[in-house]
């Protein structure tokens, strides 16, 4: 089980992103579309931030949300569990090929045939 979540540890983490870009407090506030004290108050942990804030924060420094709530990355990160599902993507796909494949030499033994008739008819 995970203990409460501390803002003033929520806030270092944030903090430290924001220090290892060396990016000024202005510039992630803007980015935030928060004051530049709003977002003093969210690192100093004096206040919680936002959902659609960490969402922010989450998807410009990619980070998760369980490193940046937790300080410790997930087990399965979205790559790993994407990185699962190629190969079962590649036979799907493999197979639709085939499918397309067959198809098209049905169109075209079908346009074939048709220009056959049309060449019987027109001679």
């Amino acid at each position: 089980m995970q203990e409460i979540l501390s803002k003033k540890e929520l806030g270092e983490r944030i903090k430290s992103l924001r220090i290892e870009k060396a990016y000024a407090q202005a510039y992630v506030a803007k980015l935030l579309n928060l004051s530049r004290s709003n977002y003093s108050q969210i690192e100093l942990g004096n206040q919680y931030p936002t959902f659609n804030t960490l969402c922010v924060i989450s998807n410009y420094y990619n980070k998760s949300y369980n490193w940046l709530l937790h300080g410790e990355e997930e087990i399965t990160t979205t790559v790993q569990a994407e990185a699962k599902e190629v190969p079962a993507l590649l036979e799907d796909l493999e197979a639709s090929l085939k499918s397309f494949s067959k198809c098209l030499k049905e169109l075209e033994n079908e346009l074939h045939n048709i220009k056959q008739k049309m060449n019987i008819i027109y001679n």
